[in-house]
């Protein structure tokens, strides 16, 4: 019964899964409430999802790299792209919602700034995983039972070589005065008296296992002894790949600027810039779901002030005032229309604008006018008699976060300029515009 436990790979799994993901907590913590995006804690969840294995007692074999490796990546995607915007959205008192969700990443500012955060904790991971797989596997090779491997071995002895054969070795290296980098010895003399106290076949291979280790270290073709790496697994496995850990965090560095500035000059990467705009505009949004849309003593109908025409909005679409849409979508959206209407949930949106004639040198018809807006001169234009007045419309569909939507186009000819109205809706409920021209 021991045994299967131990070749329990499936359980081991859901260790290391659950593992990493508690390992993710501290860096959540920092990203959404320090405002700081500290990838080196990327480090813990690779050091929780190995502990997280090992406590379902599951088979660690040269399978496990392979299983960490995969832990860490599923746990820094889910958390990079899900659980750290659901708490940016938590934080700032938005309801927890797939649509939410989607709205935040409908920002280019918001999207640019976690891929870039993502591809550095990759990069942090990546040389994490690296140094472990690299132990790992050392251990796995030399036989050492499932529940004696660990991530940093303090003791470099094994079953192969005792700490009294270390010990040994260290004193013909003090023999021979080799024990800092300035006091080296080659390879050959070392061994003669390797080979006298251990036999010809055990000394190369103690020397091959120490140098592994990192405690008999090169120096220009030349070999010496440090008391350092013997005592401290940190100094073994840490301080030896300061060099890979700075080139990473170099490459970390290009790679983050490449992707800043290769974005539109506007993107801007600063989280807590994003927290007060990107998320304050989706507040706004909920805002105005809760507080506007909800507000059913408003008149629902809108004067277009030519001809006699008139929109008369159902009582789920609501005009907005121009301070609303100024507020709501910024005043570029309050400079460009003179009527906006939507619905609660965004589905059916209403956009009407005047387009004088004057504004072109050459006089367009109706069609000609919704081809040339549209760019699209092969586009089938209806006409189309709505209460008595002429209108001219194209109706087109497109997708969008897997719905449908379609676009109503409709234009009005008032001599002297075009009356312009957008009905965007899904498809689903599309919008009856002869219900709404009056």
């Amino acid at each position: 019964m021991e045994e299967k436990v131990k070749n329990n790979y499936a359980l081991g799994i859901i260790g290391a899964l659950i593992g990493a993901f508690i390992g993710a907590v501290p860096w959540v913590l920092m990203y959404v409430f320090a405002n700081m995006m500290y990838s080196i804690l990327a480090i813990l969840i690779v050091l929780c999802s190995f502990y997280g294995y090992k406590l379902t007692k599951a088979k660690i074999d040269k399978k496990l790299p392979v299983i960490l490796s995969i832990s860490s990546f599923i746990s820094i995607t889910v958390t990079m792209f899900v659980i750290i915007p659901i708490c940016l959205m938590a934080q700032e008192g938005l309801p927890v919602s797939i649509e939410n969700l989607q709205l935040l990443y409908q920002y280019e500012e918001f999207t640019s700034a976690v891929l870039t955060d993502y591809v550095i904790s990759i990069l942090f991971c990546l040389l994490v995983i690296g140094g472990i797989i690299f132990n790992l596997n050392k251990q796995i090779k030399e036989g050492k039972d499932s529940k004696d491997i660990k991530l940093m071995v303090q003791d470099a002895s094994n079953e192969q070589f005792s700490n009294e054969d270390i010990e040994k070795v260290r004193n013909i290296f003090d023999k021979n005065d080799a024990m800092n980098k300035n006091h080296t010895i080659t390879r050959e003399l070392i061994l003669e008296d390797l080979n006298r106290e251990f036999g010809e076949d055990k000394a190369g291979r103690i020397f091959d296992y120490l140098k592994t280790e990192q405690i008999i270290k090169k120096k220009s073709n030349k070999y010496y002894f440090s008391e350092k790496a013997q005592k401290s697994a940190w100094y073994r496995y840490g301080v030896t790949s300061i060099r890979t850990f700075v080139i990473v965090m170099v490459i970390a560095l290009i790679l983050a600027c490449i992707i800043i500035f290769t974005e539109d000059n506007n993107t801007n990467n600063n989280l807590g810039e994003l927290q007060n705009g990107v998320l304050a505009d989706a507040t706004n949004q909920n805002e105005f779901q809760n507080s506007v849309l909800s507000d059913t003593t408003r008149d629902n109908i809108y004067d277009i002030g030519v001809d006699n025409i008139s929109l008369e909005f159902p009582s789920d679409i609501i005009m907005l005032t121009e301070n609303e849409i100024t507020y709501y979508f910024g005043e570029t959206y309050a400079n460009i229309y003179d009527c906006l209407a939507m619905n609660s949930d965004f589905s059916k949106m209403v956009m009407i604008f005047t387009d004088y004639k004057a504004n072109y040198e050459e006089e367009y018809t109706p069609e000609e006018y919704l081809k040339m807006a549209l760019d699209d001169e092969n586009i089938e234009v209806n006409e189309q008699e709505i209460s008595g007045h002429t209108f001219y419309s194209v109706e087109r569909t497109y997708e969008e976060y897997g719905n449908t939507y379609i676009e109503q186009d409709y234009i009005y000819d008032a001599e002297d300029r075009f009356i312009c109205m957008v009905f965007d809706s899904l498809e689903t409920d599309k919008i009856d515009v002869s219900e709404i021209i009056k």
